[in-house]
C-alpha cells in the first residue's frame, strides 16, 4: 500500500514544476520567433556583433594606420574609402563597432539599475519616500539630457568610461517612472497581500514578488535604452566630446563632419552603421514586447 502511494506521488512532484517553469519561457520564445520585426532585428544585430568581434582580425587593417591618400573614394583597395587622414573607413567601422555597442549595452544597464531602484522604492513604499524620489526624478527629467551629459564629460574627462556613465546617469528618469507606475499597480494586489500576510519582508516583496511581475515593460524599456545610448554616444562624439583615443562610430562621425560635402563616404558609412544598429535594436524591442505582453500574444 505504501509503495503504491509513493510511486504514484513521485511523478506529480517532478512533472509540475518543470512544465510550470518551462512554459512561460518557451511561450515567449515561440512568440518572439513569430515576430518578423523581432527576428530581422535579432539577425541584423547578431551580424553586427559578429562583424565587430571577428571582422578586424579577418580584414587585417589597423583603423589608426594610414591606408592611402586622404579622402580616397571607395575602391578595390579601400572598400569604403579613407577619411581626412587617409585611414581606412571599413577598418574603423569594424573596430569602432566594439566601443559603440559596448557603450550602448553598459549605459543601458546603468540606466535600468538606477531607474528600477528609484522607481521600485517610490512605488512600493509611497508616502514621503515616493514624494521625495519623484521630485528627484522630475528634477533630472527637466534637465536637457544631452546638455547634462556634455557637462559631465567636460568635467570628468573625455574617456569611454566617463561617456558611458554620463549616458546612464542622464537617461534613467523614464525607466524610474515606468517602474514606479508598475509597482503602484501591483503592490495592493492579492498575491502581494498574501505574501505579506505570510510574513515576507519588504525586501523579499520588492525583489521576489512585485519586481518579477513588473518586468515585462521594464525589459522592453531596457532594450530600447541600448539604442538611445548608442545615439547619445554618437551625438557626444559628433560634438567633439567622445574619447579621442578609442575608435567608435560616433568618433568617426565627429572627426569627419566638416568634410561631408567633399567626401560623403566619411560620414555616410558611420552614420548608416549607427542607424542600422539602432533600427535593429528597436525591432528587437517590438518583438520582445509582443513576446512578453500577454495581451499582445493573441495578435496574429
Amino acid at each position: 500500500m505504501t509503495t503504491i502511494e509513493s510511486t504514484a506521488i513521485k511523478p506529480d512532484k517532478t512533472a509540475l514544476p518543470v512544465s510550470a517553469a518551462a512554459s512561460p519561457t518557451m511561450a515567449a520564445l515561440r512568440q518572439f520567433a513569430r515576430s518578423p520585426a523581432g527576428v530581422v532585428g535579432a539577425v541584423v544585430l547578431l551580424f553586427l556583433m559578429l562583424a565587430t568581434l571577428f571582422g578586424p582580425s579577418i580584414y587585417g587593417v589597423d583603423p589608426l594606420d594610414i591606408a592611402g591618400a586622404p579622402f580616397t573614394p571607395p575602391d578595390a583597395d579601400t572598400w569604403l574609402g579613407t577619411d581626412y587622414l587617409g585611414r581606412d573607413i571599413l577598418a574603423g567601422l569594424l573596430q569602432g563597432g566594439r566601443a559603440t555597442l559596448t557603450v550602448g549595452g553598459v549605459a543601458a544597464i546603468i540606466t535600468i539599475v538606477i531607474g528600477v531602484t528609484i522607481g521600485s522604492l517610490a512605488g512600493f513604499f509611497g508616502g514621503p519616500i515616493d514624494t521625495a524620489l519623484t521630485k528627484i526624478t522630475e528634477f533630472f527629467q527637466i534637465l536637457p539630457p544631452l546638455l547634462f551629459a556634455m557637462v559631465l564629460v567636460t568635467l570628468f574627462g573625455q574617456t569611454l568610461t566617463t561617456v558611458t556613465i554620463a549616458i546612464g546617469v542622464v537617461s534613467w528618469p523614464s525607466a524610474a517612472r515606468l517602474t514606479r507606475a508598475e509597482f503602484l499597480r501591483l503592490r495592493n494586489l492579492d498575491f502581494v497581500k498574501a505574501s505579506r500576510a505570510a510574513g515576507a519582508g519588504n525586501g523579499h516583496l520588492i525583489l521576489l514578488v512585485v519586481l518579477p511581475n513588473a518586468l515585462p515593460p521594464i525589459i522592453v524599456s531596457a532594450t530600447l535604452a541600448i539604442g538611445v545610448a548608442i545615439l547619445f554616444e554618437g551625438g557626444l562624439s559628433f560634438l567633439g566630446l567622445g574619447d579621442p583615443n578609442t575608435m567608435s562610430w560616433g568618433l568617426m562621425l565627429g572627426q569627419n563632419r566638416n568634410y561631408v560635402l567633399n567626401a560623403w563616404w566619411t560620414v555616410a558609412f558611420p552614420g548608416a552603421a549607427i542607424f542600422i544598429a539602432v533600427l535593429a535594436i528597436s525591432l528587437i524591442g517590438d518583438g520582445v514586447n509582443d513576446a512578453i505582453n500577454p495581451r499582445l500574444r493573441k495578435r496574429g
